[in-house]
C-alpha cells in the first residue's frame, strides 16, 4: 500500500495492479490442463493481471492519495463473475488486528499516515498508535463445535486419474475401507472429500453399501447427482439407512458452468464440458441437533454461507490446482470468515491436507502463555 502511495503516475499503478493480480491468481489457469488447453495456463493469469491493472489505474484517476487508497480498498468488493477471492481481509488472519472490516480499514489508514509527509513526526506516531489500537483484536468469537466423534478422510488422487472409468471401482473400494476403519475406531461421523465417489451414487451398489454402513456411522461424502437431465455437484448424507442429497449452488465460472458465450466457448474451448445445475443458495441439515451448513469447495469461501451459520462441513477437491498456492488462499479466506462470524469449519479435501478451522485466538493471549511457559 505504501508502494502504491509512492507511485507518481497511472502507469505505475497499472503495473502494481497487474502484478498483484498475477501473484494472487497465478494458479488459476492450471485447471486448463485437464481440458487439454495447456496453452491457456500462462494466458489466463495475464488476463487477470491486466484486469486488475486497469482497476488499479482507474483508482489513480482519483486526485488525492487518500481517495486512491479508498479506491484500492473498494476493489475487493468488485467480484468478476462472482469470483471474490481478492479479499484484503486475509491480512488480518494472523497478527494483532481484528479479523473484520475495522481491522482492515485500520491497516489501510496506518499505511496512509506512515506515507504522508505533511504531518509532523510526533502527530504521525500518535495517529498510527491510535489506529493500531483501534484495529486491535480485543475479543475472541466463540464457535460451536461438532459434538460427535468424527473423522476427516483425506485422499490424494491426481485430477487426471480421478474420473477415469477404470479407476472408479478401486478408488471407491478404498473409501469403503476408510469408512470401515472409522467404524473400528468408534467414530460416530466420517467426512469424505468433494466427489470422493466420482460418479452418480444413486441406484448403485455403493449407495446400498453406504446405506447399510450408515446404521453404524453417519457418512458425509461428495458425489455427482443426476436428476431429470440435470447434473449436480452434491453432498450425500447417509444416516441410519436414509440418504439426503444437498446440491452445490455457487458454481466455478468456466469450470462448472459457462457464464456467457456458451455456444462459442463450447465450440472452440470446452468441447467436452458437462455443466452443472445450481442447487439452493444455502443448504443446511441437522446432526445430533446441531445445524450444519453444507459447503462444497468454492462455497466454503462465500461470505454469505457464514452469516447464518455456526458449523460448516466443507468438502473440496484441490487436485484441480495441484502444486499451487490455491489451497492456502482458500484456507486464508475460510479463516477470515470463520473468525469474522464465529464459525467452525471442518474441511475434508482431496489433493491437500484436511483442516479444522476455528475463530482466531487473541495473539496477546498466545504470547502471554508462551512467556509463562518459558519463564
Amino acid at each position: 500500500m505504501v508502494l502504491l502511495l509512492k507511485s507518481k503516475n497511472s502507469k505505475q499503478y497499472f503495473w502494481i495492479g497487474f502484478f498483484v493480480g498475477i501473484l494472487w491468481f497465478w494458479w488459476i489457469g492450471l485447471s486448463s490442463i485437464y481440458f487439454n488447453l495447456n496453452y491457456l495456463v500462462p494466458i489466463i493469469p495475464i488476463i487477470v493481471g491486466f484486469i486488475y491493472g486497469l482497476l488499479f489505474r482507474l483508482c489513480y484517476l482519483l486526485k488525492f492519495d487518500f481517495l486512491r487508497l479508498c479506491g484500492i480498498f473498494c476493489i475487493s468488493f468488485i467480484h468478476p463473475l462472482g469470483f471474490d477471492w481478492l479479499n484484503w481481509g486475509i491480512f488480518t488472519v494472523y497478527g494483532f488486528f481484528d479479523p473484520s472490516y475495522r481491522g482492515i480499514i485500520c491497516i489501510f489508514l496506518i499505511a496512509y499516515f506512515i506515507y504522508e509527509s505533511y504531518i509532523s513526526r510526533y502527530y504521525k506516531i500518535a495517529i498510527v498508535l491510535i489506529l493500531f489500537f483501534g484495529g486491535f483484536q480485543y475479543n475472541e468469537k466463540q464457535a460451536q463445535t461438532l459434538d460427535l466423534n468424527y473423522k476427516l478422510i483425506n485422499t490424494n488422487i491426481s485430477q487426471d486419474q480421478k474420473f477415469l472409468q477404470e479407476n472408479l471401482k478401486s478408488n471407491s473400494d478404498i473409501l469403503i475401507q476408510d469408512i470401515l476403519q472409522a467404524i473400528n475406531e468408534k467414530k460416530e461421523l466420517v467426512i469424505l472429500p468433494e466427489t470422493a465417489f466420482a460418479f452418480d451414487l444413486k441406484n448403485t451398489k455403493y449407495e446400498l453399501m453406504l446405506k447399510e454402513l450408515s446404521y453404524k456411522i453417519t457418512i458425509i461424502t461428495g458425489a455427482f447427482h443426476v436428476e431429470k437431465e440435470h447434473t449436480y455437484n452434491s453432498t450425500y448424507i447417509f444416516k441410519k439407512g436414509n440418504v439426503y442429497i444437498l446440491n452445490k449452488h455457487f458454481l466455478v465460472p468456466f469450470g462448472e458452468e459457462i457464464p456467457f458465450f456458451k455456444d462459442l466457448i463450447k465450440k472452440y474451448f470446452l468441447k467436452n464440458i458437462k455443466e452443472f445445475t445450481k442447487g439452493p443458495v444455502q443448504s443446511q441439515y441437522k446432526l445430533n441437533n446441531q445445524i450444519i451448513t453444507n459447503a462444497i469447495c468454492y462455497e466454503a469461501t462465500k461470505e454469505q454461507n457464514y452469516q447464518n451459520s455456526q458449523i460448516i462441513i466443507a468438502l473440496s477437491n484441490n487436485a484441480w490446482f495441484n502444486n499451487s498456492s490455491e489451497y492456502k488462499l482458500q484456507q486464508l479466506l475460510m479463516k477470515f470468515y470463520a473468525s469474522k462470524y464465529g464459525v467452525s469449519v471442518y474441511h475434508a479435501t482431496n489433493g491437500k491436507e484436511n483442516i479444522v478451522i476455528l475463530p482466531k485466538k487473541l495473539l496477546s493471549k498466545d504470547w502471554k502463555k508462551f512467556i509463562q511457559r518459558n519463564i
